[in-house]
């Protein structure tokens, strides 16, 4: 298909599937659909097309593919806070990338893989979307309605997993919101300690920490 064709057959797509979205409480802003939690979260489901590479591009099975004609479905919770300080500032609109706890509908944790679909208007493929939406997307974003949860989930992590970067130090954020300094201090200073794979972490860490009035040196 032409790029007009792909970009006329996504929004078909689309279009398909807002129905369900907007059951769900999800307003849409072209390829974005989210909604706010009662404790002011965003959760987003974003439609994602592959980029056209330039000619003479070389691919690597596994590690670099050509997306150009396909779609991922990605979605994210976001956090006011913790963008705010860790993630570039608080947007006027929320997409995927700005959220801090981020995933794809379809991703295979076992494998390693993650799902891109070819790009069409299909019901065929709307209704596979669907079913990964309901399957995937609404339990996750149950799991992460409030901040309580986030911190049950993540508040005991050293390290990333397959859902967020940094556990935390936005485990931090969301108590130094709250007024919970000692324990926010806590987590920063394990932070800054004990993640030694990038060796410029720990300076970020205590960089940080010293904007919101911390002392972990």
């Amino acid at each position: 298909m032409a790029k007009s064709e792909l970009v006329s057959a996504m929004d078909e797509l689309q279009q398909r599937l807002n129905p369900l979205l907007r059951q769900f409480g999800f307003s849409k802003q072209c390829r974005t659909h989210s909604r706010m939690t009662s404790e002011g979260l965003t959760q987003v489901v974003g439609f994602q097309m592959g980029a056209f590479d330039p000619p003479g591009a070389t691919y690597i099975p596994g590690l670099r593919e050509n997306l150009y004609g396909r779609f991922a479905v990605n979605l994210g919770i976001y956090i006011p806070e913790v963008a705010r300080h860790h993630g570039g500032g608080e947007p006027k609109s929320v997409r995927e990338h700005n959220c801090c706890i981020r995933s794809r509908l379809g991703r295979s944790i076992a494998e390693g893989t993650e799902r891109w679909w070819t790009i069409s208007s299909s019901e065929a493929l709307a209704n596979e979307v669907r079913q990964l939406l309901e399957a995937e997307a609404f339990p996750l974003f149950r799991r992460f309605e409030r901040r309580d949860q986030v911190l049950a989930e993540f508040g005991h992590l050293a390290d990333n997993n397959h859902l967020i970067a940094v556990p935390r130090i936005v485990c931090a954020l969301i108590l130094l919101e709250r007024g919970e300094r000692d324990e926010a201090q806590r987590l920063l200073a394990l932070q800054a300690r004990d993640h030694t794979r990038n060796p410029s972490h720990p300076a970020y860490v205590i960089n940080l920490a010293q904007r919101l009035g911390l002392d972990i040196s």
